[in-house]
């Protein structure tokens, strides 16, 4: 009968100690499957470089790493262990609500920025940039200068060439702060005004290009031949 009764005692101790372990503590919670306690120490999860980690043979989902190199921190398999896809865990980006804020460095995408598209979507808080042109007689316009003020201040004539390549939907403000008539010069694409006009009309007048596609683009404002 004894040895019946520790045998029972034996099968429910095991019970107990598998179904939660605890480090650091006899009393694990009931909702953990291992908990870790301390005062005085954390848990040191593998660290690695960005090679090693891509190189980890089929990575379970949810696995967690440390990255030493790169873009450090801690990343986490969100896909599957035939096609991982790693995701970087990071406290860059502060919450309040539903509203997200990014406060250093710079936002970059591939691919479309999609807002509300409602009368209440607005974009705020950007400064309009500049191009400054103070010297030369010529200039062609880039990608880079998109929704940008090109502000040209020379004092003799200037052409202002609208090459082929730029984006659709690409626009500038074009002005003339100098004394230097500005010429627009189409170089493989289109150039439409409304009076034919293709120059300023004089200092401080200020000319629209937007790119309607097709390599076509519309020209407003204060112009003149």
């Amino acid at each position: 009968m004894k040895k019946v009764v520790f045998i029972i005692l034996i099968s429910c101790a095991f019970v107990k100690a598998s179904a939660q372990t605890g480090i650091g503590t006899t009393t694990p919670d009931v909702s953990a499957k291992l908990d870790v306690a301390s005062t005085t120490k954390g848990l040191l999860i593998p660290r690695m470089t960005s090679a090693q980690r891509t190189a980890i043979a089929s990575p379970a989902n949810a696995l967690l790493v440390y990255q030493i190199d790169g873009v450090i921190g801690f990343y986490l398999n969100s896909g599957t262990s035939a096609s991982p896809i790693w995701v970087r865990l990071n406290a860059d980006w502060t919450k309040t609500g539903n509203d997200i804020s990014f406060t250093t460095g710079n936002i970059s995408t591939t691919g479309n920025l999609t807002g509300g598209n409602a009368t209440t979507s607005t974009i705020s808080g950007f400064a309009a940039n500049f191009n400054s042109i103070t010297s030369g007689t010529s200039y062609t316009l880039l990608a880079a200068d998109n929704g940008k003020i090109v502000n040209i201040n020379v004092s003799s004539a200037f052409a202002l060439t609208i090459p082929t390549g730029l984006p659709v939907g690409f626009n500038c403000t074009v002005v003339q702060y100098g004394t230097g008539q500005i010429s627009l010069n189409a170089s493989g694409t289109t150039l439409k005004n409304r009076n034919t006009f293709t120059k300023s009309a004089g200092q401080y007048s200020i000319i629209t290009i937007i790119n309607m596609g097709l390599e076509t683009y519309i020209s407003s404002g204060e112009m003149s031949n």
